[in-house]
């Protein structure tokens, strides 16, 4: 009789081993080398001060994991025995009883041994031996003659194009070189008698009311879902399985099929009718079907598998229009305007981080920023299973590039190449049933910088072979191994990428301009040095990348730098500062905009504003431009950080939010009302990316540093605009009919009040706030008594000046506003929700003890006493 499949976790009691040092440490797994030198004190964290030079020596070394455990009897008499790594890091040799079970050079891929002739019911040794990453990388060089890498020394360390490892660990422009190394996900032994589950494909085909037409916001719906569901059985000998498929909707209703097995492959078909269908949280619910495919015998059941599925259907369109080329998503027949960021790995140890909840720190909070898309960037990982099960659940949309770099690969050498399609089958079959997954990309950024990677690895002179490998494998290859195991999702060669360089645009270009097809990298703000209005001159089809750098917050900063070393110049606060003269440049813009402060605290928040500012200029601009189909994607650069550092995140590292996070709620929020400052007029917009028009009641206000109201529309009555679905709109045009001498003082505030009574504001400066001739507010705070609340407070403000940029501290705990570093008039009451942030705040507080601990503040704060 067949037994069913057994499963027995290898997580526990483990020893850490460093010969030469003498070190032996217990640990559990997943915990990497890093993690656990930290957590015993054998060295200090390396995020603090300098420490990260001089932790060279852990990654410099080879490391051993070994166990000792027994199996029950029972589970021996099982014909087949597999044990089952989910992720070495990286470049390993395993052995079980003293024999040699393979080596393994990717921590990217799962690895499966057969280990039914080894193993034994008591005293089982199992070995891992991990081999120095950079020793290998320095080796691979001196074995190829060609030094690949993927930036400066200064910047990261050589060699890693060659090993199929996390880019970022060995440096990048935000991150530190710190490559660790070790068992970075679970081990297992799995016991079966030759028959199990071995995948499950669920395929989603969509039925509409009716056909799609170009320039008609008509648009149709979706009627029926025929899903089907390919299962691979894993069995020596189909004799009479039956195979059962069980779905369960979001409201419980149930569709169930069975089926004797006949072929180690089958396919069931389950019809759908008027489907809850998983949408982007911004356009609905992201509702979810569980799917649960058995394997039983004589009604024992075998093996079981379980999937969460959303019903969606999601495509990147790209089609010919007067501009060039189209290029946005389509969500279950919306064309929706990707609103986000770029990801990075949410640590440097990535086993600590999920411990310490970072996935779900940082997904929250971009969801709380109205955030539906997000691109996993080429340098990191594919993603913990945690990460997309997350997005699932939060209605957040995953473009996934492939880890792969700013770097020329040895795409060329069979047994690298061999490698990585092994990695990637592997991956896409893990991910391709995720609602979230929308887009597959090839790589971040080599396509664009080819030539100056060449340059960089001094490989010139075999400029063809890496290009004939590289148009191989990602313009060939790759798109053919998705197309066989992930037809349903599109495939984009680079990014930024104009199509690739085998030449896939669709349109006939009118104007071969790099505006006018693909996506969009757009560095002149920040690495060029030019002036936020350069992002106007920038009409992209989807802006994947742009960003602007800033400090972290200061509590942050304490948690590395000692008082005597925060000035920005410091030792400590250069080494947490990647970018080359990065530090210079924030400082550099910060003055052209405001007065310099000489109090560090002062600089870090005026860093924030000049961060969050830039890509509020930026974002605007491109949401404006979504009529048409013109510009549908902003993904700045960047959500979150790997260690705390200044950078472009708009999240640190402990998941504070900088100003740019705040802004973001704004500017990303479904409906915008936009002020656009011209030479002699004001223009008012207003973006909505809804599904249904909208009637908003609409009021501005132009007032002057002191306070004084110049102009509001119809004295202070609210106007009501009708907002077509999916479009922006302008309403309104302020003339100046001389140009106001006093421009530079003027602000301009706009609220947009809902249906349902939602306000959404905005705010613009027509002249640099270092010019603004304010006076000091007197803030007035009333506490909204309510006895219910924990952890949070209801506050309603006002203001006797105009105050901007008015931001809310607590002198005791971590707060996230619902609203920070807004703009006051005079005499406005706003009512501000405030709540401690969860992931921070681990105890209960009064309503009060969160009052009494407010400070409010503003732009007057930020000057010189």
């Amino acid at each position: 009789m067949i037994k069913p499949v057994r499963k027995l976790p290898l997580n526990d009691e483990w020893q850490l081993i460093q010969k030469e040092r003498n070190l032996i440490l217990n640990c559990s797994v997943p915990t990497t080398v890093f993690e656990a030198l930290i957590e015993r004190n054998i060295i200090p964290d390396p995020f603090y001060g300098l420490e990260e030079k001089n932790a060279d020596w852990v990654y410099e070394s080879d490391w051993i994991y070994e166990k000792w455990f027994d199996v029950d009897p029972k589970l021996l008499s099982y014909s087949t025995i597999i044990l089952r790594f989910y992720g070495l890091d990286t470049i390993v040799e395993i052995r079980l009883n003293g024999e040699l079970l393979g080596k393994t050079q990717n921590m990217f891929r799962r690895y499966e041994f057969d280990v039914k002739p080894l193993i034994k019911s008591t005293d089982n040794h199992l070995m891992v031996e991990f081999t120095s990453p950079t020793k290998i990388a320095r080796y691979k060089i001196c074995k190829s003659k060609d030094r690949l890498t993927t930036g400066r020394k200064d910047t990261a360390i050589e060699g890693i194009p060659y090993i199929r490892k996390a880019q970022y660990s060995f440096g990048w422009d935000w991150g530190p070189k710190l490559p660790d190394i070790g068992i970075w996900k679970p081990i297992e032994l799995i016991f079966s008698d030759n028959v199990s589950i071995q995948s499950i494909h669920p395929r989603s085909y969509f039925y509409y009311d009716k056909q799609f037409e170009d320039g008609n916001k008509n648009y149709p719906t979706i009627k029926l879902v025929k899903l089907e569901i390919d299962t691979v059985i894993d069995s020596r000998d189909l004799h009479n399985y039956v195979l059962q498929v069980r779905l369960f909707s979001p409201l419980g209703k149930e569709y169930q099929k069975n089926k004797v097995t006949v072929k180690s492959e089958e396919i069931f078909e389950l019809l759908i009718e008027d489907p809850e269908l998983w949408w982007c949280h911004d356009l609905g619910e992201p509702s979810l079907y569980t799917l649960e495919v058995s394997l039983a015998d004589n009604y024992t059941i075998i093996d079981t598998k379980t999937l969460t599925l959303g019903l969606r259907d999601i495509q990147l369109i790209r089609n010919a229009d007067k501009w060039g080329e189209t290029f946005y998503f389509r969500l279950n027949g919306i064309p929706i305007f990707g609103k986000g960021a770029n990801w990075i790995p949410i640590d440097s140890f990535i086993s600590r981080g999920k411990k310490r909840h970072l996935y779900q720190m940082n997904l929250q909070f971009a969801k709380e920023a109205n955030f539906n898309l997000i691109r996993v960037w080429g340098g990191g990982i594919y993603e913990d299973d945690e990460f997309y099960d997350l997005c699932d659940h939060l209605g957040l949309l995953i473009w996934q590039d492939f880890p792969f770099a700013c770097a020329l690969y040895p795409l060329f050498d069979p047994d690298f190449l061999a490698n990585i399609k092994e990695e990637t089958i592997e991956n896409i079959i893990r991910l391709r049933h995720h609602a979230c997954l929308a887009l597959w990309c090839g790589n971040n950024e080599i396509e664009a910088l080819f030539d100056v990677l060449l340059v960089l690895s001094r490989v010139i002179l075999k400029k063809r072979k890496y290009k004939r490998s590289y148009i191989e494998f990602f313009e060939k290859i790759l798109p053919q191994i998705i197309n066989q195991y992930d037809p349903q999702h599109d495939y984009w060669p680079s990014s930024p990428s104009k199509g690739g360089f085998s030449g896939k645009i669709k349109a006939s270009p009118l104007s071969l301009n790099k505006n006018n097809y693909g996506d969009r990298h757009y560095w002149g703000v920040w690495h060029g040095g030019r002036p936020f209005s350069s992002y106007r001159k920038q009409h992209s089809r989807f802006m994947s990348e742009y960003g602007f750098e800033s400090f972290p917050n200061i509590h942050t900063i304490q948690e590395f730098c000692p008082k005597d070393q925060m000035n920005i110049f410091s030792p400590i606060m250069e080494n947490h500062q990647k970018n080359s003269a990065g530090n210079k440049k924030i400082l550099n813009y910060m003055r052209k905009r405001f007065s310099m402060p000489k109090e560090f605290e002062k600089q870090v928040i005026l860093s924030q504003i000049t961060q969050a500012e830039a890509m509020k200029y930026g974002v605007e601009h491109w949401r404006r431009y979504r009529n048409d189909l013109r510009c549908m994607g902003s993904l700045y650069w960047q959500l979150n950080d790997c260690w705390p550092v200044a950078s472009w995140s708009s999240l640190d590292y402990f998941g504070r939010w900088k100003a740019l996070h705040f802004f973001a709620r704004r500017f990303y929020a479904p409906l915008l009302p936009i002020i656009l400052d011209q030479s002699n007029n004001v223009e008012f917009w207003v973006v909505n990316d809804t599904k249904s028009e909208q009637m908003l009641a609409i009021s501005y206000c132009i007032c002057d540093s002191k306070g004084i109201i110049l102009s509001r529309n119809k004295e202070s009555t609210e106007e009501s605009h009708l907002i077509p679905a999916l479009s922006s709109k302008l309403i309104l045009i302020q003339e100046f009919k001389n140009k106001p001498r006093n421009k530079n003082q003027l602000m301009i505030i706009v609220r947009m009040k809902d249906d349902e009574g939602k306000i959404y504001e905005n705010f613009h400066l027509l002249g640099r706030p270092k010019d603004l001739q304010l006076q000091k507010p007197d803030f007035r705070v009333e506490l909204i008594a309510d006895k219910s609340r924990k952890n949070s407070c209801r506050i309603h403000i006002m203001t006797d000046k105009v105050a901007p940029y008015v931001f809310i501290e607590s002198t005791k705990f971590d707060l996230i506003p619902s609203d920070n570093f807004f703009l006051m008039e005079p005499n406005y009451e706003k009512t501000i929700e405030i709540k401690l942030n969860p992931f921070l705040q681990k105890t209960e507080t009064t309503t009060r003890e969160i009052f009494d601990s407010l400070r409010i503040k503003s732009l007057w704060d930020l000057r010189d006493s």
